[in-house]
């Protein structure tokens, strides 16, 4: 291995060590916002689930098992299809070597993995940011906090109605880490998430999956992965830890980070886009050329009884010069 690359998977490392840096001192250091409320607004009377749907281990699954899974298998046993395979094309014909081939999947599964991560630490932060910035409430806000303002009183009393109260105390005991989650609720995380990795994972097999065994197992997959992730976010608005516009936000958080990550980190249709392109102005240019040489070679089409001699010029367009000739009666005399 040359010193080349071992600094530049230095540098790699470093930067995702940063990345990991930066989501560990917003949870040490930025503590959410702490935002107010309207006594009896409904969209915070929802009551608490401790028994999420999808909890953190599930969440780990989706969101790194199975795109793990997915890239070790393809990039181990199925070669990159058409448009990556271009870049490594000549060097496959010329080496047979079991060896090689291994080390460039190997290689392969180190730099697609390596994408995947960043696009996620990317998420991960895009998505924190916010949570601890605005602060906004859970639905179970009024379940679990109870809570009890500055003058004693609480929503239960008539004059409080509709109010808004920025200061207040929870009357329940609870911990640091629940009321901190309390107010985390906007984007939803394991929308964005579990968007962002399906979404990845449904764009990788576009470029990586061939469909010569079958033509609808790619793109079977491809909607799995992506229902699976809908089904993540709609649960946290069913287990009421999210309000429906969290959930909206976090998918497309999650799906913008997908498409900027594949298009221009990992660069997945590069090869694709410029060999189509490339493909359909060649394709245009032979079909201008044959036009225009079938133009130029096409025998000018005349009248059978022309009288008089001027030229005939009108009606011909750009090849009216073919055409000023003269003409005599009954016919055309070159």
């Amino acid at each position: 291995m040359s010193a080349m690359i071992m600094l530049r998977r230095f540098i790699d490392l470093l930067l995702f060590f940063v990345l990991i840096g930066v989501e560990i001192a917003l949870r040490q250091w930025m503590p959410p916002q702490k935002r107010g409320f309207f006594c009896g607004d409904e969209s915070l009377q929802y009551p608490f689930t401790s028994a999420q749907t999808f909890g953190f281990g599930a969440l780990c699954i989706v969101v790194l098992g199975i795109p793990f899974f997915v890239i070790l298998i393809v990039e181990l046993f199925r070669q990159l299809s058409h448009s990556r395979g271009k870049q490594h094309g000549p060097v496959a014909h010329e080496s047979n070597d079991d060896s090689c081939h291994c080390g460039r999947r190997w290689k392969n599964i180190y730099a697609q993995l390596g994408y995947y991560l960043l696009g996620m630490l990317m998420t991960l932060i895009a998505t924190e940011i916010p949570k601890r910035a605005i602060g906004r409430l859970r639905p179970y806000f009024f379940s679990i906090c109870k809570p009890r303002l500055v003058d004693g009183t609480n929503c239960d009393f008539e004059r409080n109605e509709g109010q808004y109260f920025g200061e207040y105390t929870c009357e329940s005991d609870l911990s640091q880490k629940m009321m901190a989650e309390m107010a985390m609720s906007f984007p939803s995380g394991h929308s964005s998430l579990a968007f962002y990795a399906m979404v990845y994972i449904a764009l990788y097999l576009q470029v990586a999956l061939s469909t010569r065994g079958s033509k609808l197992l790619k793109h079977f997959l491809q909607f799995g992965f992506v229902m699976l992730a809908w089904f993540v976010a709609l649960t946290r608005v069913n287990d009421h830890w999210h309000h429906w516009s969290d959930v909206l936000v976090g998918i497309l958080l999650g799906t913008l980070f997908a498409w900027l990550v594949a298009r221009y980190v990992a660069k997945l249709f590069e090869g694709r886009c410029s060999s189509s392109t490339s493909a359909a102005a060649a394709k245009l240019l032979a079909h201008a050329s044959v036009a225009s040489a079938s133009a130029q070679s096409a025998t000018p089409v005349l009248p059978a009884y022309t009288f008089g001699s001027v030229p005939y010029l009108q009606h011909h367009g750009p090849n009216h010069a073919a055409y000023g000739q003269t003409y005599h009666n009954y016919g055309y005399v070159p």
